[in-house]
Parts: C-alpha cells; structure tokens; sequence
C-alpha cells in the first residue's frame, strides 16, 4: 500500500473507538508471529483518564534530552495519523508508515487464515502493532506508551514495561469501562505487573483503593506523588507555571514548566517520579530541565495569536472541562466565545455546566465523525445556555463566527473534543504563529 492507499484502509476499518473489541489475544498473536518485538526495548507505560499523553511527553522528552533513543505512542492524533508514532520526538514519514501498515496487514492476513486470529485486528490494535514493530526496527532504548482505552485490556498492555503510571482517573468511556470508578479504575489499574514499580497520581479514595489492591496482590513496588512529592508554586507567566518539586530522591528548584496549566505541575511529578525509578537509564537534574523545556503538546491549553485570540483544549469530559474552567477563571478571562463540538457518549451535560457559565456566546457544531453529536443533541442536553447558543452546519463556520463575534479582547475556545480541536488545528494556524512564552 502506499501512502493514500494506508488512509483509505485505515478509514475501511473504522472509527476506533466504535470499532473497539477489547482484549489482547489478537494483538498477542501478532506480537508472536513478528518475533515479540516488543521484548527487544525497555518501555513506560501509561493510563488514566487525563494527563497521560502529557506525562508521556514529558517523560520521552526527558528521556531524549538525556542522550538516549527514545520511542512514543500516544492517541489519538490530532491532524496526521502518523503522529502517533514518534522517535526522538519526530513523527514517522508517510512513507515509512505505509510500508509498515502493509507488513501489518500482510501477517494480519496470513493469521486469519491460518485461524490464529479470530477476526481483523481493530484500528487501535492495528496501529499499536505498527508502533510495536517500529520501535524494535528503529532500535530505540525505551519507548513510552501511551494507554488507547482503559488498560487491562488496551493493546498496548503486550509490553513488559519497567515502570507503570497511572494518571488521574476520573469517569470517562463508560460504556466499555464499566459505570462505576471501581470498574473503571479496576480496568486502568491493569496495567499494573509483577514486581513493576508503579507511580500513581489518583488522590480520590475509590482509584487509590483499587490501585493499591492491585499493586499488594501482584508484588509492585507503589509510590503515590500527592504523598511522595511535595510541589510549590513559585509564579506563573500566560498560563504557565515555575515551580519546586521535591521528589523521594531530588529537590527541583524553580523547574519550569512548558505546558499551561496549574494541574501540569502533578503531570511534572509523575513523569519526573517515573524517570527516577528507571535505574537502568539514569538521568541528570540538568536533563530532566532540558527535557521539561523541550516539551511540545498541541491542542491542550494550546494559546494562538489569529484573527482573534484563540484557545484549543481538547476537553472531553467533565474532570477535563472543569480544569479548562478553573484555567478561564485563573486567567481571570471575562470574555469568552466557545467553540464547541462532542460525541454522543460523552457527558456533555456535565461538560456544558462546567464551561457554558462563563460563555459569552457558544457556536455549536457537529464533528466529521460517525460518533458526532447533532447541535440540536448538545442544545437539548444544556437548555439553561440555549439563549447564548448559535448552530452552525460546520466546524469551519463555527469557527469564523465565533472569531466575528469575539471583541479584540476576548478569547474564542475549541473545545469538546479533540477530533475538534485536530480539525481546526490547521485554520488557526494558518493565520497565525503559537504565543511565544515569555523567558
């Protein structure tokens, strides 16, 4: 397959998430057919319901910065497909990435009829077994994984890795996770192995509880940040935070930050706890500065100078939402137009009590997916805001009439969801350079 002919396979296959068919036997048996290359590298894995892509930047930052070769898998893209699959921080090449798919493809294939797969790989377990093999062809040291969904039984839980992390966890995908925080965190506490250290940033008593039983019954070394670390906010500039943290082993004096939000300083805690865990790739405090600096992570908190000042967040759940609001409200912004699109099994009713309050105007659009919410959906779902709310047939026009209603001091936020917050990307920055952090 070529390039074009890799995106319209992956399109055959389906949304991701609606394809979903939980378990790794399938993704096991790739892994054997293709001589478990995943065994050939060290790795991080990581789960939760927020801030696991962000402490998976952090962490393979860090990691690169100090000098090793670094692999990371994270979801779901924003613009590109390929930018899931990074090695030192570049994203892979079309090229590259359509010959892997057709090898894929092609064990993919011979397994079926062989009858060692029970039925086609599903688009995540496609692409993780892409990133699996990757990682082992370009030899890298480590490579960070990213969880897709849940963790027990996410794609990804193949690897071995040598530390486990687990992010906060909150209610989110319901539907295959199960409608308790039990459930969910029982699924995300899957990833916890024997004899793994695992560093977990749940501070509420349900996921700690679950995390804890799981770490006591398999044999994993558990350290939690919120008691293990203690973090000092020294000052902030446009959003984003300078801070001390002292570790169980380091003291970090004034480590700043390059992500905005205050929450970032946690998301710090847990990458830097996980670095230090690994005895086999030491890294040095001057690494660890260096690498926090070199972090780049779009579509969070994600600050544009265009035709309006313009903020994406791909907030898509109500813990998301409520940090986006307490972000708004620490900025001190008393004019906001959102920019608002979801998918029908998220909790938009929740979402919109979060943000809509402090909504001067909100442009409702449907999204380029087969999960969308209908304008009429989210209307119906959030009645008390219906008088500052505006459907628009698209993304695009959502966009430009949220920008022609915003003074020059306001703010327009893309928020909802990250398909969203990928599709407007390009138009935003097409007019405009990202905010440049102040030094």
């Amino acid at each position: 397959m070529n390039h074009r002919e890799t995106l319209e396979f992956l399109k055959q296959r389906g949304n991701e998430v609606q394809t979903m068919h939980l378990g790794l036997h399938r993704t096991l048996a790739m892994m054997q057919a293709l001589g478990e290359p995943q065994n050939s590298y060290a790795s991080i894995h990581i789960a939760g319901t927020n801030g696991k892509g962000s402490v998976a930047a952090m962490a393979e930052s860090i990691l690169h910065h100090a000098g090793y070769r670094t692999g990371l898998f994270t979801s779901p893209h924003l613009v590109r497909v390929e930018e899931r699959f990074r090695i030192n921080g570049r994203r892979i090449s079309p090229r590259r990435f359509a010959a892997l798919a057709t090898r894929i493809q092609k064990i993919e294939n011979k397994l079926l009829q062989g009858k060692k797969l029970d039925r086609y790989l599903t688009t995540f377990e496609f692409l993780a077994c892409c990133a699996l093999l990757h990682f082992a062809e370009e030899k890298v040291d480590i490579a960070v994984f990213e969880v897709g969904l849940g963790g027990k039984l996410d794609a990804t839980n193949v690897i071995h890795p040598l530390v486990s992390v687990i992010t906060r966890i909150s209610y989110d995908h319901q539907h295959y996770l199960g409608n308790s925080l039990t459930k969910i965190s029982g699924e995300k506490a899957g990833i916890i192995k024997k004899g793994v250290p695992v560093i977990s940033g749940c501070r509420e008593t349900v996921p700690r509880r679950v995390i804890r039983s799981r770490a006591k019954k398999v044999g994993a070394p558990l350290l939690e940040s919120f008691s293990e670390c203690r973090i000092q906010i020294n000052g902030e500039i446009r959003g984003r935070y300078s801070i001390d943290l002292q570790t169980p082993q380091r003291h970090y004096r004034n480590l700043r930050l390059p992500l905005a939000g205050e929450y970032q300083a946690q998301n710090a805690a847990l990458a830097i706890m996980a670095i230090e865990s690994l005895e086999s790739f030491p890294v040095k405090p001057d690494d660890i500065r260096r690498g926090m600096a070199g972090v780049h992570w779009l579509g969070r908190l994600d600050e544009y100078k265009s035709r309006r000042r313009t903020l994406l967040d791909g907030a898509h759940n109500p813990d998301a939402a409520q940090k986006l609001r307490d972000y708004l409200i620490q900025r001190k912004e008393t004019e906001v137009h959102f920019v608002f699109g979801a998918v029908q099994d998220k909790n938009i009713r929740e979402i919109g009590a979060f943000l809509f309050p402090v909504a001067a105007s909100i442009h409702l659009t449907p999204l380029t997916n087969t999960r969308t919410a209908s304008t009429d959906e989210i209307a119906d779902r959030n009645k008390r805001f219906r008088s500052k709310m505006k459907a628009h047939p698209s993304m695009r026009r959502a966009l430009a009439a949220a920008w022609e209603e915003c003074s020059p001091k306001g703010l327009v936020v893309v928020t909802g969801s990250l398909y969203l917050v990928g599709e407007l990307l390009p138009v935003i920055q097409k007019h405009t350079t990202p905010i440049k952090k102040k030094k």
